[in-house]
């Protein structure tokens, strides 16, 4: 089975850590056995080499990324215009150069009008699969909204990685929650990397992008709390980059906590194991998150974790795998994390794993995925009824 993924967004140069689950799934799909190619289109870049189409071969997977400056600033409609005609584009490469597909799997709606357009053009089935947390935002009559509504109309299968996203998007068309996967043989259990008698700090972790809906202001507020409230040494490092890392550090200057909490920076993909098992337990302090891989990335690697009750966490987090908590509320923050300081050490990591392998592993998911393809791929043409901006 051919299956053609178009993804919404997509790791560039520029942006390596940019949609890693998306790649990162592609890659496991191929593993399998299932014939991956990538369509990746991308407006906005500046003029210069980097733009054109690029095709690679990336761990089995045949990679196309077409890349193109904004010609139309501020025009969320003339950059869909751009878009559709570069995935037009691309796609007649990919079909001259690999063939027709089987099943076009677009990852996000964001792209969605796009990707309905072309499977309309060629008569190909589209299995359609939400991530972004901008659908459980957006107001019910907001243009994303509508635009996820009127993919889903053309989509033969439709998905999401959780429960919480399911609400949101059951009214519109039945939808199947395939979670995002975790992989196990790389995220895996290492305790030579943190040496208890060496550090003798308790050690909090998180890692995200440095944006507003990650709720890294309350975190660090909740962990002056609970510098506060003990004697312990204990430390919260936070990994990743974004637009707020001054307004963070100067929370952190403000609560006295520069000896005790830092922001790393970005963590390369390819170490971002070796962070998670460095720590004694791993935080989602999100607003909103429609899954949150980190999480179980982190308990892959048999680490206790605390999570918000933002959206998708609720279906990670267990009893036996960690504590949730409210969201936005610093007092409850610094209790979980005082409650874990105590509590750590009683933990299973070999529990945690099994558990979270056996929802989330690679294994599990990818049967998932393959079956929504299959069924996808039945459905001769997409349905006639869609929005009137397809």
């Amino acid at each position: 089975m051919k299956v053609l993924m178009v993804p919404s967004w997509y790791p560039t140069q520029g942006s390596p850590l940019l949609g890693t689950f998306f790649k990162e799934q592609a890659e496991a799909l191929a593993a399998r056995g299932i014939e991956v190619a990538v369509a990746h289109v991308s407006v906005g870049s500046e003029f210069g080499s980097n733009n054109g189409i690029r095709r690679d071969i990336i761990n089995g997977v045949l990679t196309y990324t077409y890349t193109r400056p904004n010609l139309t600033p501020r025009w969320e409609s003339g950059r869909r215009m751009q878009r559709t005609w570069m995935l037009e584009r691309l796609y007649r490469r990919i079909r001259k150069e690999w063939g027709r597909p089987d099943v076009v799997n677009l990852r996000s709606s964001l792209h969605g009008y796009e990707a309905v357009k072309l499977c309309r053009k060629h008569g190909l089935p589209l299995f359609f699969m939400e991530h972004s947390s901008f659908v459980m935002t957006e107001g019910a009559d907001s243009p994303a909204l509508r635009r996820l509504r009127d993919v889903m109309k053309a989509s033969a299968v439709n998905a999401c990685v959780s429960s919480a996203l399911q609400q949101v998007m059951q009214p519109f068309g039945d939808t199947r929650i395939i979670p995002d996967p975790v992989n196990g043989d790389f995220f895996k259990p290492n305790d030579r990397l943190h040496d208890k008698q060496e550090s003798k700090h308790f050690i909090f972790r998180a890692m995200g992008q440095l944006r507003p809906i990650k709720g890294y202001d309350t975190l660090i507020r909740a962990f002056g709390l609970l510098i506060d409230g003990t004697h312990r040494k204990v430390k919260l490092e936070i990994a990743g980059a974004g637009g707020i890392y001054d307004s963070l550090q100067s929370i952190i200057r403000e609560l006295g906590l520069n000896e005790s909490c830092v922001l790393v920076g970005t963590i390369p993909r390819e170490k971002a194991a070796d962070f998670m098992n460095g720590c004694d337990c791993f935080i989602c302090s999100s607003r909103v998150e429609t899954l949150s891989c980190v999480l179980n990335e982190a308990a892959a690697c048999g680490k206790p974790v605390i999570s918000t009750r933002c959206g998708g966490p609720i279906d990670i987090v267990t009893e036996e795998t960690g504590l949730l908590v409210p969201v936005d509320d610093p007092q409850a923050m610094a209790a979980a994390m005082a409650t874990m300081m105590d509590t750590a050490s009683d933990y299973n990591a070999d529990r945690i794993r099994e558990l979270t392998l056996s929802r989330f592993g690679r294994a599990t998911v990818c049967d998932m995925l393959i079956d929504a393809c299959r069924t996808a791929a039945e459905t001769k043409f997409p349905p006639k009824s869609v929005g009137s901006n397809s």
